[in-house]
């Protein structure tokens, strides 16, 4: 099998419904000689910010020399983003040869494995053979049935945020969905939750003391204040509570409230065995490379604002950052893709304010809704908004790409197909 075949055979399991049993994982991995059993892991659930504080965390264990695996969703451009060791992808061949020895391992009909639970034996089977210390591990959807969850005694947990998203999933109430990232919960080992709805924290606490997890909970009095902020390269100086200073390669409030989950969370790993200074923590927040995130580009004379907003609170924390940014006075249109079941109208609420000038268009998805109903759903957010409709990104960009300003937001797929794009110069140097 090589890496196309590879792509395909996982691509192919998108329609197989996860099953609420982890029997079928765990018979493949079994075969496969639990290579998740003895992993130093920290496990991250919540609803934004958990590939973020993945990053950051892994990037802080990397700077300390501990060989580091990392494990998150989705991906931007290429599926072996999903799977890292110190910030390197796995390779073509290691993917396939992962995915190959996975197929050959799964119990078969009816415990098929789902396109999820494929990459999750991948990840342990990479990073099994490359010897990693430890392994920062993003949940898929949820937590207490996310297959994930199969890590049997990880060095901590991290819950990030708590809004409504997935409800079809996990419910639709704050304290449902609260349940379900509670889940990752082990007795004996620590738990930081970010701060949350005063109802998910009442949900944590209950969870924490059923398993006998000790419970951190982050307030938002936590989180580091930004000193200063250089919008145009994508850095800012943040303080700690305590007083110290950093420098974060990301943007926003909400990274700010990510640093300190991540300083709090380094703080409890440093009593599990692990030895990350300062000086560690410092290397990984200056250096922690995350795209999509409040990401800014500057291509073809036009400055490009790339965000995943892919919900209600995502869409919120954006617009905060936003409205504090110079870009904000300079009337800036936005691009705008969304998937079909997203509460995308929710999404448009947030970001109504600062809409002037919208295209809406889709990312490549055979979930994403079509242009014509996002215009239709923009139009009643923002009713005095100058709406244009473009079948595809290529086209919104050409549209947009004289505009001095342009935000694309809405989805992490819309977000990551157009970083190739813009830092090509391939659209923008006029070959539209």
């Amino acid at each position: 099998m090589d890496f196309q075949q590879a792509c395909e055979a996982v691509l192919a399991r998108q329609h197989i419904k996860k099953s609420p049993s982890f029997s079928a994982i765990l018979k493949c991995l079994e075969r496969l000689g639990n290579p998740h059993r003895g992993l130093r892991a920290v496990h991250v659930a919540g609803t934004n910010g958990k590939g973020s504080v993945c990053a950051l965390t892994a990037a802080a264990l990397t700077a300390s020399g501990a060989k580091t695996g990392m494990f998150t969703s989705p991906h931007l451009l290429d599926i072996r983003e999903r799977i890292m060791v110190d910030g390197e992808m796995i390779s073509r061949a290691e993917f396939a040869q992962a995915v190959a020895n996975t197929l050959a391992a799964e119990p078969g009909v009816p415990e098929k494995l789902t396109f999820f639970e494929i990459l999750t034996c991948a990840a342990f089977l990479h990073f099994k053979r490359r010897g990693v210390d430890a392994a920062v591990m993003e949940t898929g959807i949820g937590g207490r049935l996310d297959v994930t969850n199969i890590l049997e005694n990880p060095a901590l947990c991290i819950i990030t945020s708590i809004s409504l998203d997935h409800v079809q999933m996990l419910g639709d109430t704050v304290e449902k969905i609260a349940f379900e990232k509670a889940g990752i919960m082990k007795k004996g080992v620590p738990c930081v939750c970010g701060p949350l709805p005063s109802t998910a924290e009442t949900v944590m606490a209950a969870r924490a003391g059923e398993c006998g997890a000790p419970l951190t909970l982050l307030r938002k009095s936590d989180a580091f204040a930004p000193v200063e902020t250089d919008w145009e390269h994508g850095r800012s100086e943040i303080k700690s509570p305590q007083g110290k200073t950093y420098t974060l390669a990301l943007l926003g409030e909400t990274q700010s409230v990510n640093a300190a989950i991540v300083s709090q969370a380094v703080e409890i790993l440093n009593t599990r065995g692990f030895a990350i200074t300062d000086a560690h923590l410092r290397r990984a927040f200056a250096t922690v490379n995350w795209p999509a995130r409040f990401q800014v580009l500057h291509s073809g004379g036009t400055t490009w604002i790339l965000d995943g907003g892919h919900n209600e609170e995502a869409a919120a924390g954006f617009a905060r950052a936003f409205s504090a940014s110079p870009f904000s006075l300079k009337r800036p249109i936005f691009i705008i893709g969304v998937m079909a079941d997203k509460d995308y109208r929710a999404i448009l609420r947030e970001l109504a304010p600062l809409l002037n000038r919208v295209i809406a268009t889709k990312p490549a998805s055979p979930r994403a809704l079509d242009p014509m109903a996002l215009a239709d759903a923009v139009a009643e957010a923002a009713p005095d908004a100058d709406i244009q409709v473009e079948s595809s990104l290529e086209n919104a960009i050409c549209a947009a790409q004289e505009a001095g300003t342009a935000v694309i937001i809405g989805s992490f797929y819309l977000a990551g197909a157009a970083i190739p794009l813009l830092k090509s110069n391939a659209i923008t140097a006029g070959k539209c």
